[in-house]
This record gives structure tokens, C-alpha cells and sequence, in this order.
């Protein structure tokens, strides 16, 4: 009777030496250990040099698919050799008549350790000083972190190795030493129970085209209707199917984009995670966010072409599903219909605007690397262009309503009016005063314009899009006895609430949903994504929607620049009478990004904090060459964002 390497483990129906030996063989870090059969158990003392050593269990019941059985069975640590002896036999004893083994390895003496439960993307993990004895007997909490793996680091490294060798648990539940960045597995097993997700959420893209907070009626049927829209993925690769993560999520009374769940989708593709953040605006995870993972990319390719063709697919359709859609509106007889309306017109958006942006964003890298000049010509650049024609002869806005009248301010929300009902704060805006002098239109060539045909594809589906959403607007207020109880559904107070907080552009959802306090931001620059390379300066403007500003007393003067927490396409009509724009949240491929670009205005988007840093009135200086939004003020206060 001796004591055996970890290398001759074979017996796979005792887990928990068979996937340390498992992790051994993969390359993962495991301390030096020992074992033998407990009904066979070694005089001599286990070749493991310095003491303390620790004697742990092995039994047939632990660490299996459906339970741990922690706590059940015996561990000891052992200081004194003469003391060995008895510790393995109380161990054995431990096992019972189930048998198993007994094993030993040295009691490491790191600076860190603790306990993770991890699915492969999330995790939750808890660490302390030390060793972990005391988290894993409940006797400590430990520094506490749930989140998503980057896309570089040690611990994520560990982590994506640690997975790699346990293919067949999802669900893994590690215990862990830690050196610096050197991680020693001491155990592993199958989670018995789901990852608690902490997901990257961000009110990108959501802001700008829904306000904020958007209707508890859009927030309820986005919620519902993510959950399907992102099955598009997963119909073209069955890997993602599992994942079970939505679109989007509800917290403090508004619909967060589930950035996570985009970071995973690229991450498993092996595509850059900084597609998504370039695309619609947010805050990524710095500089390894831009980088191809080759080899995964090339083993996506077929879910890649297949992802293709279903974008094609789906453009093509776009006339057809708008029509259906439109006849589900039209033949729903009570308000919960419209609801459900509601959650199948925003499923097809959302599925159509997957395969147009998809598009969009590898001919969006085309025309910079091939440095092609000029823009699209798209249908909300003519609305803008159309009315500012109107000044100095407003009888023409009833001609441009009948045109542009279903468009308006935060247009995807039901709740909000459309620029026909808003005549009369339109032409009051026409007569108080002069558009500034336009810049030179961009130059367009005709062999660019292929270059360009999904931006106006994306522009045209939107413009009908609204056409079809107005109408939904029309038949909720003539079947709903109270409008504003329909689109509060009960929840008017929070609402309320809602609106007076200020929330983050993009955090976690454990901070959102604890109120945290949001943390201070520079005081004197921001940085953002520029639209052009001009220089502007001008006096702030602040204003969250579009209806509020035409409804105020106060014009727009002729140094204004603009200074908003994100932008709709609505806000195109005033372009023209600002020298500048400047907004929280916003992607260069955003719909107000495009009308920017045709406007010459210029503008730099996604500063996250700007909004409540500035002050109404104050100087700024928009530098487009180098993406930065100053305060030239040197008596400007730091200023500390309130508690969100």
C-alpha cells in the first residue's frame, strides 16, 4: 500500500480526483497531489516535502451533475506529521460505506483565494486574503465580483482554460489559489444551480430613439419582444441557442440594451467587440475589444455566410412584413392586441434592423479603409433640408406634413406625439428666427453610390417603419378610454421617479438596480467620436427632447451649440441653426449621425457625463480633429455627477 500520483487517477465515477486529474492533464496549475483507496490506506508518509498539508475527501456521491454534497464529508489540515495518520483515517471514516479515496496536497500559503461559479462568459466569484476556508464554509463573504469575461487579462485567460478542459460542465464551480496573476485550481466541479448574470447593460441607441424613461408600454413590449428578435442569431447558429440571453432588459423604468450579450455573440464568432459600441455608441472594455480572434472566425465561417443570406432574406421581405404587420394593427379589437401588435412590430424592427446594420457596418469599414468620398442621400436628410427651406415662407409646413407628419420627436414610443399633431410649436419654431448659413452640400460621385445604397435602405425602412407606427399610435388613442392609463399600465409613479434620476450610460446591472452612486468625471474634456474634423465654438443649449425645446420661449441664438444626452433623427430640423452638436450617447452609424454628416454640422458624440457636467449657457470648444469637447474656462468647478 502506497500513496499514488494524481497522473494514475482513472476511476471516473469519483469526480473530484478525476477532474483534478483531467485539469492536471490539460495544463491547468494544480498543487502537487497524492491519493490512495480508502479502504487501503498507506502507512508512510505522502513525498509532498514542507508541511502543512491538508487532507481532503474523494467519495463517489460528491461533486456529482445534481449535488456537491459540501459539507457532508471531511477535510483537516495538518500541521504535524505525527498527526497525519489519524487525519487520513477520520477522513476515510468520513466516506462511510460508499468507499472512494482519500487524498493530500500541500495547504498553499497565497496572497488570494476564493471560490467561482462560471458558465463559460459569466461568473460570480468570491475572494479573500489568504485561503479560502473561511468563504467556503460560510464563515466569510469575501470581495464579492459578478461580471462577464473580457476580452484579455489572467483571470479570463484562467477562466477560458479552466472551461476548455470541462467541455461537458456548462456550469463549472471552482475553488481557486492566487499569486499575482498566477491562479492554482484546488478543486472543481459541476455548478448545481444557474449563474446569477450580471450583464453590461447600456442605454445606447435606446436613449436616443426611445427618450428617457420611454413609456412602461414600450419598455414591457421591448422586453418581450428581445427575447425573440435575438433567435435571429441563433437560427443561423445553434451554439448560441442555449445562451438564453434577451435583447434587452427592464430596470429602473427603461429598456438597456444586453451588451453582453453582443459582446458574447462577437466574442464566440471571434469579430471585435468593438462592432457593437462603434455602431450604436456606449463605452466598451478599452483596446482588446478591437481585435479578431482568427481562429474562432474561421471556425464561424459557415454560421457567418449563414448569417449572410438570412440578411438578405430578411431585406428582401421588408415590404412584406411591413404590410402583414400592418394588417395585425388594423384587425386588433382591444388593447391588449395592440400590445401584442406592439411587441411583433418591434420583434420585426429589430430582426430587420440586425440584417440592415449587419450590412451597414462591414461596408461602413470598406469605405474607410478604400477612403470613398461622399454620403447617402437619405429621406430624413430631405425632411431636414425641406424644412428649413420653410423659413421666411412657413405657409409650406401643412405640404412638408403631409410628407414628413409621421415622423416626429422619440418617434419609436407610441406615447409620444408625431410632427402633425405638434403644427402649431412647428411653425412658431419657422417664424423665431433665420437658418445659419449651410455649409457646401457634400459632394457625391455617381460610382459611389453603391457604396452608400444600405444607408439609404436603412433610412427608408425607418421612414416606412414610422408611417406604420403612427398608425398604431392612432388606433391605441381611439380604442383606449384613457390614454395615459394604457401607456403607463400602472406604473405612472415610478415613471415620475424615473425621470428625476440620472443614470449611467452604460453599467452593470447589479449597479443599476442598487441606486449606485455614479462616479465624478473630468471637468474640462470630453472625449467622443467627432463627425468631421471642424472646430466650432458656442454657448450651451441643454435640452433632453426635441418637443421641449420647440415648445420654449426662448430661441435658438446664433452661437448655440446643442448639448443633449442622445439624438433621434427628429432633431435633423434643427441642424441647420446650431454650430454645433454635442451628445452623452451616439454611434458614428447611429440615423442622427448620418443627418449630422449631410448637415456639415459639427458634432461629437458619445461623452459619457457631459450632459450633467455643463452648464446652460457656458462656453464650448468642439475640436473635430481631435474628438474632444473643452471647457475653456479655467474657473470651471470639477464637477461630481449625483447619486444615480
Amino acid at each position: 500500500m502506497r500513496w499514488h500520483s494524481l497522473r494514475s487517477f482513472r476511476d471516473a465515477s469519483i469526480p473530484k480526483l478525476a477532474h483534478l486529474q483531467r485539469a492536471d492533464a490539460a495544463g491547468l496549475v494544480v498543487p502537487p497531489t497524492v491519493w490512495a483507496p480508502a479502504d487501503r490506506l498507506p502507512a508512510e508518509q505522502p513525498p509532498l516535502g514542507t508541511l502543512p498539508w491538508i487532507v481532503r475527501s474523494a467519495s463517489p456521491h460528491e461533486d456529482q451533475q445534481g449535488s456537491s454534497q459540501a459539507g457532508r464529508f471531511h477535510s483537516e489540515v495538518v500541521a504535524d506529521a505525527g498527526a497525519l495518520a489519524d487525519a487520513v483515517q477520520r477522513v476515510a471514516t468520513s466516506l462511510g460505506s460508499a468507499g472512494g479515496a482519500v487524498f493530500v496536497q500541500p495547504f498553499l500559503a497565497s496572497e488570494r483565494a476564493g471560490v467561482v461559479f462560471s458558465d463559460g462568459f459569466y461568473f460570480e466569484r468570491a475572494e479573500s486574503d489568504h485561503d479560502n476556508t473561511a468563504l467556503t464554509a460560510g464563515a466569510e463573504r469575501g470581495e464579492v465580483t459578478r461580471s462577464h469575461l473580457d476580452r484579455a487579462g489572467a483571470w479570463s485567460d484562467w477562466l477560458h482554460e479552466l472551461h476548455r478542459a470541462f467541455p461537458d460542465l456548462p456550469h463549472l464551480d471552482a475553488e481557486f489559489a492566487r499569486d499575482g496573476e498566477d491562479y492554482t485550481l484546488l478543486q472543481v466541479r459541476a455548478a448545481a444551480f444557474p449563474i446569477r448574470r450580471n450583464e453590461l447593460l447600456s442605454l445606447a441607441n435606446h436613449r436616443e430613439i426611445l427618450g428617457d424613461p420611454p413609456s412602461p408600454w414600450l419598455v414591457d413590449a421591448l422586453a418581450q419582444a428581445g427575447t425573440e428578435a435575438t433567435r435571429y442569431f441563433s437560427e443561423v447558429d445553434p451554439r448560441v441557442e442555449p445562451w438564453r440571453e434577451p435583447y434587452a432588459i427592464a430596470v429602473a423604468e427603461r429598456a438597456w440594451l444586453n451588451f453582453s450579450f453582443f459582446f458574447r455573440l462577437m466574442d464566440h464568432w471571434g469579430l471585435p467587440r468593438s462592432f457593437v459600441t462603434e455602431g450604436v455608441g456606449g463605452e466598451g472594455e478599452g483596446p482588446q475589444g478591437s481585435s479578431l480572434r482568427l481562429g474562432r472566425m474561421l471556425r464561424s465561417a459557415p454560421a457567418l455566410l449563414r448569417l449572410q443570406w438570412q440578411n438578405r432574406r430578411t431585406m428582401r421581405a421588408i415590404e412584406r412584413n411591413l404590410a402583414a404587420w400592418r394588417a395585425e394593427v388594423d384587425a386588433a379589437e382591444d388593447i391588449d392586441a395592440l400590445f401584442d401588435a406592439t411587441v411583433s412590430g418591434l420583434a420585426l424592427a429589430l430582426r430587420t434592423n440586425f440584417a440592415i446594420n449587419g450590412a451597414l457596418s462591414g461596408i461602413a469599414r470598406v469605405r474607410r479603409w478604400l477612403r470613398i468620398p461622399g454620403q447617402a442621400e437619405v429621406v430624413t436628410e430631405r425632411m431636414r433640408r425641406d424644412y428649413e427651406e420653410l423659413r421666411g415662407q412657413p405657409e409650406g409646413l401643412d405640404r412638408w406634413l403631409g410628407r414628413y407628419g409621421h415622423r416626429g420627436p422619440l418617434e419609436s414610443d407610441p406615447m409620444q406625439p408625431r410632427f402633425r399633431e405638434l403644427r402649431a410649436e412647428l411653425a412658431r419654431d419657422l417664424a423665431s428666427g433665420p437658418t445659419r448659413a449651410a455649409p457646401p452640400a457634400p459632394r457625391r460621385h455617381r460610382w459611389t453610390a453603391p457604396f452608400f445604397a444600405i444607408d439609404r435602405k436603412r433610412e427608408w425602412f425607418r421612414d416606412e417603419l414610422m408611417r406604420h407606427w403612427e398608425r398604431l399610435r392612432e388606433r391605441i388613442l381611439q380604442i383606449a378610454d384613457d390614454p395615459d392609463t394604457v401607456f403607463f399600465r400602472g406604473r405612472r409613479a415610478a415613471w415620475e421617479q424615473a425621470r428625476t434620476q440620472v443614470v449611467p450610460s452604460t453599467a452593470r446591472r447589479d449597479a443599476i438596480e442598487a441606486d449606485a452612486p455614479r462616479p465624478a468625471v473630468a471637468h474640462d474634456r470630453f472625449e467622443g467620436i467627432a463627425l468631421h474634423d471642424h472646430l466650432a465654438r458656442g454657448r450651451a443649449r441643454k435640452a433632453r427632447a426635441l418637443d421641449e425645446l420647440l415648445r420654449s420661449e426662448t430661441p435658438l441664438d446664433a452661437d448655440t451649440i446643442l448639448v443633449v444626452p442622445a439624438l433621434e433623427p427628429a432633431w435633423g430640423i434643427l441642424f441647420g441653426r446650431v454650430v454645433g452638436v454635442v451628445a452623452e450617447l451616439g454611434g458614428e452609424l447611429s440615423h442622427a449621425a448620418i443627418l449630422l454628416r449631410e448637415a456639415g454640422t459639427p458634432a461629437i458624440l458619445n461623452c459619457p457625463g457631459l450632459y450633467a457636467a455643463v452648464e446652460e449657457g457656458e462656453e464650448l470648444v468642439l475640436d473635430g480633429a481631435r474628438g474632444v469637447v473643452m471647457r475653456p474656462d479655467p474657473r470651471a468647478a470639477p464637477k461630481t455627477l449625483p447619486a444615480s
